[in-house]
């Protein structure tokens, strides 16, 4: 009887084998900087990851603009994890094609997400070449040796097909996560005085920040579940890590109120959080203003010890969120790619992901990256560079800004998306600041992309590394001060007896601008001759909306 059961998908599976092989995606050419260098073993195993066609991923788009939006009648009803699953999980006839075709030609197949959308399978270079139609060879990237092995197309059976939306990273060339902070000129080998600190606009710490942004310096709900989650990644050429004695020493020093609060370390792909002075910047300054600046609002510290490409990277932390009982509402990440590090249809999956994340109610926040608007090209320049994830129309991108006069990083990284339509909430906004622009910068970029970034904050902090004070810089600081200001906001609207905020875009394109502070003074770096994109009235994509008002935040929202 179990024979003749298994004897039809036996059947089934040649009859899928047999079936038109279709080309499915391809590139021209490796990506600059990668040479080819022989093929691979053909025994040699590699992971490769399917994603499945979304059930309705039309309709949780839908809801996610319901749940958002201040004007809908739905607003703040967020969905749980299990329901938000039954938007994404496949058909049950393109679970049941796609592993019957796959299933006798690989090492194992397993679900990689937690609604089975995509899967993730192990198999030989040999075994990924007949599956795929294609040829794969080992590419090394000249800038560090780091060695790929990828194909520059792959095929689908026809019958397959319609059931997939890509496989990845056949012809993904694409790096890890990448830090965006860097030190600046400012290095203190000692601990100041607290009483010979200088003013604000020469040291800025967590009492600037709470006096330029008005910001309280304790919750009041008491809520746990009012939690900051904060990205780290500590895979080989990143080795960020976040010391609890730095924080202790950051703590006594610049926030005595909340000295000996501390924070709770979640461990991925087997991450180790060391405390031996190794790390670099990172996961001080992200540590250290979340804990520093958010007071008693429990902070998570996620850290990733995969050095996997940062699409699957960025899956691995929102399949880790959608699993939580009581995931953080508020997460910051100080890491991001170029845009066109993924391949366009990856993008749009991990973008996928985080309208996932907005439907269940989490503030993803960004930093929007530290190369101004070409990615510091200096020379032969002929395009904007637009990151990822901050092009993403669910996530909410950090600018940078100078606290004395408000102005803006001239490093900040901002633009417009190439792969992401202008979402509808912030439509209005960009087209406003395109035509007060007119013709400048025309060529370089996409005018019918999503904007970024949607915010800003400074840009330049103190912190304590290796048990000494010194100046960090970049969009990496004010992306966890932003989420710090918003886990705050989200205390008082529990107290109120509100829901969180969940997704912020829609909120702060629209009623919550008179929770931000406008930055009309400078511009973003360029590239050669041409300038970068000058903040002006309104939203810009160097400063977005502008920096913080906790006072204005709590008026526009009603409590």
């Amino acid at each position: 009887m179990g024979l003749l059961h298994a004897l039809p998908l036996v059947l089934f599976a040649k009859c899928v084998l047999s079936s038109t092989v279709v080309p499915h995606e391809s590139i021209s050419n490796a990506p600059s900087g990668f040479r080819a260098s022989g093929s691979p073993p053909p025994t040699q195993e590699i992971k490769l990851f399917i994603a499945l066609v979304q059930s309705n991923i039309t309709g949780l788009a839908k809801v996610v603009d319901a749940v958002s939006s201040p004007s809908s009648p739905s607003y703040g009803q967020y969905l749980t994890a299990a329901e938000v699953a039954q938007y994404v999980k496949p058909a049950a006839a393109s679970v049941s094609t796609v592993m019957d075709w796959v299933t006798p030609n690989v090492a194992s197949v397993k679900p990689f997400s937690p609604a089975g959308d995509i899967l993730q399978v192990s198999l030989t270079v040999e075994q990924a070449e007949g599956l795929f139609n294609t040829k794969f060879s080992t590419y090394t990237r000249s800038a560090d040796g780091q060695e790929m092995i990828r194909a520059l197309n792959y095929s689908l059976p026809s019958t397959v097909q319609q059931h997939i939306l890509h496989v990845h990273p056949i012809i993904a060339f694409t790096p890890p996560p990448q830090r965006t902070s860097k030190n600046t000129v400012y290095k203190r080998k000692a601990i100041p005085d607290r009483r010979q600190l200088a003013p604000c606009e020469d040291i800025v710490r967590p009492v600037c920040i709470q006096e330029f942004y008005g910001i309280p310096n304790t919750t009041i709900s008491g809520s746990l579940t009012n939690s900051i989650g904060v990205q780290g990644y500590n895979s080989p050429g990143l080795g960020e890590y976040a010391n609890n004695d730095d924080l202790a020493t950051f703590l006594n020093e610049f926030r005595p109120d909340i000295a000996g609060n501390t924070f709770s370390v979640t461990l991925l792909n087997g991450a180790q959080n060391l405390q031996d002075n190794s790390g670099g910047l990172e996961g001080q300054i992200d540590i250290q203003y979340t804990v520093g600046v958010a007071g008693d609002v429990p902070t998570t510290y996620l850290l990733d010890g995969s050095n996997t490409d940062a699409a699957t990277s960025y899956m691995d932390t929102i399949n880790w969120l959608l699993t939580q009982e009581d995931p953080p509402t508020v997460f910051t990440t100080s890491y991001g790619n170029l845009e066109t590090d993924l391949t366009q249809s990856a993008a749009t999956s991990v973008c996928n992901g985080y309208m996932q994340l907005a439907a269940i109610g989490i503030s993803m926040i960004f930093a929007s990256g530290d190369g101004g608007a070409a990615n510091n090209q200096q020379s032969q320049c002929t395009s904007f560079v637009p990151m990822f994830p901050p092009t993403c129309p669910y996530v909410t991108s950090v600018g940078g800004t100078f606290f004395q006069p408000p102005t803006a990083f001239s490093s900040s990284s901002g633009g417009f998306s190439n792969y992401f339509p202008v979402p509808t909430y912030q439509a209005t906004d960009t087209s406003a600041y395109l035509e007060s622009i007119g013709d400048e910068n025309s060529g370089f970029y996409n005018p019918n992309g999503r904007g970024f970034p949607d915010v800003a904050s400074e840009w330049e902090i103190f912190i304590v590394n290796a048990g000494g004070v010194t100046s960090v810089g970049g969009t990496s600081c004010a992306s966890p001060i932003f989420a710090s200001f918003i886990a705050l906001v989200n205390d008082r609207l529990i107290v109120a007896g509100k829901p969180v905020l969940g997704f912020l875009n829609p909120l702060l394109y629209s009623t919550g601008k008179g929770g931000l502070d406008d930055v009309t003074v400078g511009e973003s770096s360029g590239c050669g001759a041409t300038s970068g994109w000058p903040a002006t009235t309104g939203w810009d994509p160097v400063t977005g909306l502008g920096t913080p008002d906790f006072p204005g935040m709590i008026k526009a929202l009603g409590i």
